[in-house]
């Protein structure tokens, strides 16, 4: 969910012509926040780290077309 949900999010800004987001700008939107909504509460109840990392591998996609940075 959190690498789909990005992905979606840095394909969208790429195309509208928006600033690439960073890393910790990601984590904030697909990790911490989205554990406080209700659809995605479920991620509460597992470990960061795999979380942080599918960030971390979208984040090093950067030098191909759409990805985030």
């Amino acid at each position: 969910m959190v690498w789909n949900d990005s992905l979606a999010f840095c394909q969208q800004r790429y195309k509208s012509g928006e600033k690439k987001s960073d890393l910790s700008e990601l984590q904030k939107l697909f990790i911490t926040q989205a554990k406080k909504t209700e659809e995605r509460e479920w991620l509460s109840e597992v470990s960061n780290i795999p979380l942080q990392q599918s960030l971390n591998d979208l984040n090093r996609r950067g030098e191909r077309p759409k990805a985030c940075a």
